[in-house]
């Protein structure tokens, strides 16, 4: 997988609550009003979350604590959240550092969890040190192996089309806007699709100027020359990736379809 893929995917707190199977999101910090509220109240979201730390299994004693959550934050060119529990007994910290490699993405993950109750201690039978290699190995990687890869391989295969990336951006999806003019110019025919938490948009190239644009936001279809404004005033992590069509090859795959489902009108004995 590109490190892009992987990078946004953690830079999504749900999602990475999610995964860790441990973590509940409850409520955010709203930046207007300095208040923990639902998701759905949200007008301006911090990185501050008032989360349900979940411990113990289905077939075990569940222990539950409120807590906190921040993140993502950048730090060294790592994604790094943390947390702790409202009395203090239990805090964390993880670092995800992705790196580009000739086979793909490597991941490296530093997780710190530490404890002070016994009472867990016996609940899940694992040492501090044993519950971060639980967090990584039962949770963490296999979410990476199973799901994230299943779904790349869902988009990118089934359609045949001769794909090839030219050039891929990714940050707060504002600046993302201002590059998509010179994604364009990288293009001679081909596609730009951006793709962010709540929106998705695609840019049709031909010729190396922008043709049918479209964007996507909730129950919204947007198009035209107001999909790039949109983008403008967009907020959160996004990518956008240009990516070149070889219409030789396409053709000649559509004609080799289109042969196979030709059947010959057999003559009539006269």
């Amino acid at each position: 997988m590109p490190k892009s893929v992987i990078k946004s995917g953690l830079m999504d707190p749900f999602l990475f609550s999610g995964v860790m199977g441990h973590v509940n999101i409850l409520q955010v910090l709203d930046k207007n009003t300095g208040q923990y509220v639902a998701p759905g109240k949200l007008t301006a979201p911090e990185r501050d979350y008032r989360v349900l730390y979940i411990f113990g299994t289905p077939d075990s004693k569940l222990h539950v604590v409120l807590g906190h959550m921040t993140g993502p934050s950048l730090s060294g060119g790592a994604i790094v959240y943390n947390g702790k529990s409202d009395d203090g007994k239990f805090e964390w910290r993880t670092e995800f550092l992705v790196e580009d490699t000739s086979s793909g993405s490597k991941i490296r993950i530093g997780l710190d969890v530490n404890y002070k109750n016994s009472a867990l201690d016996k609940l899940m039978g694992r040492s501090p040190f044993q519950l971060a290699e639980h967090f990584i190995q039962d949770h963490i990687v296999p979410y990476l192996r199973f799901y994230m890869e299943r779904e790349q391989v869902t988009v990118s295969e089934p359609q045949g089309l001769p794909l090839t990336e030219v050039a891929r951006v990714e940050g707060e999806i504002s600046e993302v806007a201002t590059k998509i003019r010179q994604l364009i110019s990288s293009l001679k025919t081909g596609v730009i699709v951006i793709k962010g938490k709540n929106i998705r948009a695609s840019i049709q190239v031909s010729g190396g100027k922008p043709g049918l644009m479209k964007m996507i936001r909730g129950n919204q279809v947007i198009t035209g020359n107001d999909v790039l404004a949109n983008l403008l005033l967009e907020t959160g992590q996004a990518v956008a990736v240009a990516l070149e069509v070889d219409l030789e090859r396409v053709l000649d795959y559509t004609s080799d379809q289109v042969l196979k489902s030709i059947e010959l009108v057999k003559e009539k004995n006269s």
